[in-house]
């Protein structure tokens, strides 16, 4: 197994890319191996560094790629880190140096699942307000090549029945994931990811390792603050991520509604407790909470475990020595 924290910070800055000075709140994540005050503390004192101040003065071209280079020099440990410049875009560079534009969209439709067992909710018509993440090389592509490549499938998609279209007779969100990414490598072979968040809590992931989904669930608990007795609490984020092959008469890895049932037991022990009295957890820092849970959650698939103390801050866990770079 193999544990990174990850945080996140912000700055204000302005700069000018096309001779206009403007102004961005940016926001800036990062997974390292540190504790997780530390990383917090870390990062919060570089992007200290950048608030309110005008980049053009610090940097010759302060585009985003040349900002997160600057970051993860001055952060000065392996890790991996998300820049969002403005609200749907930003980059992500990996531990290895490996750069990727991302922009954030989505589109409006109507689907069923025409394999699920009868009664399955999913097999009623239905709709989903679908988000879409897609991430191409930086070196190789920039937003507008990303929104460019990406319009024409927009236009076929948004207020449409997915059943309907060809490649999207069984339109799960790993299936959208996968026919979305061949589509758009057709346009843009620069592209390197596609997410698609089926719904607030799930999504699936297709990149060049193959199919990942995730399915989140919150969790209210409280937890040892100092040796004087005093406890503090949590409104904790479980992300469960699950990696594998497409059944193929199903059209999914597992399904979210599964996943969410089988984790209900341990979630019974979790919610609505003080972490310390549970059997066996040890540390009840994200770190040991996420490792409880590893223990005492067995499902194959499972592949990491996200356990964050709010909605950005906390730690990952790898099950099986997979890349520590991806979300």
């Amino acid at each position: 197994m193999r544990m990174l924290h990850i945080a996140k910070a912000g700055f204000e800055a302005a700069r000018s890319l096309s001779a206009i000075p403007h102004g961005h709140s940016f926001s800036v994540t990062a997974k390292a191996d540190l504790p997780l005050a530390d990383l917090r503390a870390r990062l919060g004192a570089i992007c200290a560094g950048l608030d309110y101040c005008d980049l053009n003065t610090r940097f010759s071209c302060p585009d985003d790629l040349t900002l997160i280079r600057h970051l993860a020099s001055d952060l000065a440990v392996p890790a991996a880190l998300s820049l969002r410049s403005a609200p749907g875009r930003g980059v992500e560079l990996d531990a290895e140096g490996q750069a990727r534009a991302w922009l954030k969209t989505g589109f409006e439709a109507a689907h069923w699942l025409p394999h699920v067992p009868e009664g399955h909710q999913c097999g009623r018509l239905h709709g989903h307000g679908f988000g879409v993440r897609l991430l191409a090389d930086a070196g190789l592509a920039d937003y507008a090549a990303l929104e460019k490549a990406w319009q024409p499938l927009h236009a076929l998609l948004q207020h449409g029945t997915l059943n309907r279209i060809a490649g999207l007779e069984n339109p799960t969100s790993e299936v959208l994931a996968c026919w979305l990414f061949d589509a758009l490598s057709a346009r843009l072979p620069a592209m390197a990811a596609v997410e698609v968040f089926e719904t607030a809590t799930a999504g699936s992931r297709f990149d060049d390792q193959g199919l990942r989904i995730w399915k989140e669930q919150r969790f209210e608990a409280a937890v040892p603050f100092d040796d004087q007795g005093r406890y503090t609490g949590h409104s904790y984020l479980v992300r469960l991520h699950l990696a594998g092959d497409i059944d193929p008469e199903q059209g999914w890895v597992r399904d979210f509604g599964e996943v969410k049932a089988l984790f209900t037991p341990l979630y019974a022990r979790l919610d609505h407790h003080a972490l310390d009295q549970l059997p066996g957890i040890g540390a009840t820092d994200c770190a040991g909470i996420a490792r409880y849970l590893a223990t005492h959650f067995a499902l194959p698939q499972l592949v990491r475990i996200d356990l964050l103390e709010n909605d950005t801050d906390g730690a990952l866990l790898w099950l099986d020595g997979g890349r520590a770079c991806t979300r």
